[in-house]
């Protein structure tokens, strides 16, 4: 038993020590092989090192089937390593005593293994095809958008999967040659500024990755412009295709509230609350009673109904559902937006109704089968109303733009808009949601008004 103690003993003391010599002592003892009562951890390391000791064996071993180890009159131990670039492909390595040659010899082929496994990884990111599922799969864990991860997704196949760059070898880009294959996709596809940026964030954050993992020193895609003139111009639209105009609105509202009143579904009242408060689709989908605020006056909006998609490991997308995420869109989409009167008397006329219709769930405003809608619910209805209005079909976007305008021909001040609005920049809010509302002849009227001596 004292045995066995003085030997449980020395495994801890290999342990600790990261002694190979006494490992080796150990290893040739039968009787360290029935030592059952070591810490785990110790138990765990001393395993790991037995691993160790064996492999380093086994190159030394290697070693000494080409080359051998001997003893010159000085007492120094010599031998050989490989060495391609010198007389007769190898190198002499000398040390005072074997056991420290062995432990050079050893570490020589430890670091020939190393470097054999960074390149092998390196290559196995070599080319644009081979980085770009890894990318992905770290970009999805920086976004909880999944349709974002779709739509880079569909870029990749469009612009990317049959050209031949995803094949070449990362490390011989040029920067030419990086800049004719951008322009090339810009002729062929047509695209504008936009559609540029999209499409190249693919291929420029894939390189930054490729440096980020060692495999090149520099990401050559930023190393130059595309001139401006080369991309498609677009046409800034009609106003009366992007905003629903002074006399489309009260047509739409009343389509509105004739459906609640007809069906009693407190669905239909999603489009005049939508005209009050410019929200999005996903924020007004997922709003809750509890969301009001402040005395009845603010809605505070901290959560959105998203698309969720999922990627196959054979690289197609399943089905998307829908699901609320307790997050607005952005940090700036967190926000308390302001109630109108009439925004609280829409919001009164849901609540009381949802309690006649005893539909409640999780305190959503919205319910259809007792469930959360989806976006869907109130996109069929806006198009419905629009054809029963008799003018052109429009979506619940441009029922926010429309929002956005109104602020804006009212005079408020834009920072207070873009807060509104839950955008991070006011020129977002000015460059994509400014239009003209008024019909023709308001127009004509405002500019003789102007004009007028």
């Amino acid at each position: 038993m004292r045995n066995n103690n003085d030997i449980q003993t020395q495994i801890s003391k290999s342990v600790k020590s990261d002694n190979i010599s006494l490992m080796q002592q150990l290893l040739n003892n039968p009787v360290a092989a029935d030592i059952i009562n070591l810490d785990s951890k110790e138990l765990l390391k001393f395993i790991d090192m037995t691993k160790k000791f064996k492999h380093e064996q086994e190159l030394l071993k290697q070693h000494l089937e080409k080359y051998h180890i001997w003893e010159n009159s000085k007492g120094v131990f010599l031998s050989y390593l490989p060495a391609p670039d010198k007389l007769n492909n190898r190198k002499p390595v000398t040390a005072k005593t074997k056991e420290k040659l062995e432990r050079k010899i050893i570490d020589f082929y430890l670091d020939l293994e190393r470097v054999e496994k960074e390149n092998s990884e390196k290559a196995m990111l070599s080319t644009l095809r081979k980085i770009y599922p890894h990318w992905l799969q770290m970009k999805s864990l920086e976004t909880t958008a999944s349709s974002y991860i779709r739509r880079i997704d569909n870029d990749w196949h469009k612009y990317y999967l049959d050209t031949p760059v995803i094949d070449e070898d990362i490390r011989d880009f040029t920067r030419a040659r990086l800049r004719e294959w951008a322009l090339q996709i810009i002729r062929e596809h047509s695209l504008t500024k936009n559609q540029y940026y999209n499409m190249a964030v693919i291929i420029r954050q894939c390189l930054d990755y490729a440096v980020e993992q060692g495999v090149i020193s520099e990401n050559l895609y930023n190393s130059f412009k595309i001139d401006g003139k080369l991309f498609r111009k677009i046409k800034k639209p009609e106003d009366s295709t992007q905003v629903f105009l002074t006399d489309e609105r009260p047509l739409i509202e009343a389509e509105a509230w004739k459906d609640f009143e007809q069906t009693g579904c407190t669905v239909a009242l999603a489009i005049p609350l939508a005209f009050q408060t410019g929200l999005r689709l996903g924020e007004l989908v997922a709003l809750k009673s509890t969301d009001v605020c402040r005395d009845g006056k603010y809605l505070h909006i901290q959560r959105m109904r998203q698309k969720v998609e999922k990627q196959l490991p054979d690289g197609n997308w399943q089905p998307c559902e829908w699901q609320n995420v307790e997050h607005a869109k952005t940090a700036a989409g967190d926000r308390y937006v302001f109630l109108t009167e009439e925004a609280r008397r829409i919001i009164r006329c849901i609540i009381d109704r949802n309690k006649e219709n005893n539909a409640v769930y999780d305190n959503y405003l919205f319910l259809k089968n007792g469930k959360n809608i989806t976006p869907r619910a109130i996109t069929t209805r806006i198009s419905k109303y629009c054809r029963y209005a008799g003018i052109s079909d429009k979506s619940m976007h441009k029922i926010r733009k429309s929002y956005i305008s109104s602020l804006l021909d009212a005079g408020i001040n834009i920072n207070e808009i873009r807060k509104q609005v839950g955008h991070e920049d006011e020129r977002t809010t000015l460059h994509n949601y400014c239009f003209n509302r008024n019909i023709e002849s308001e127009n004509e009227k405002e500019i003789e008004k102007a004009l007028a001596i």
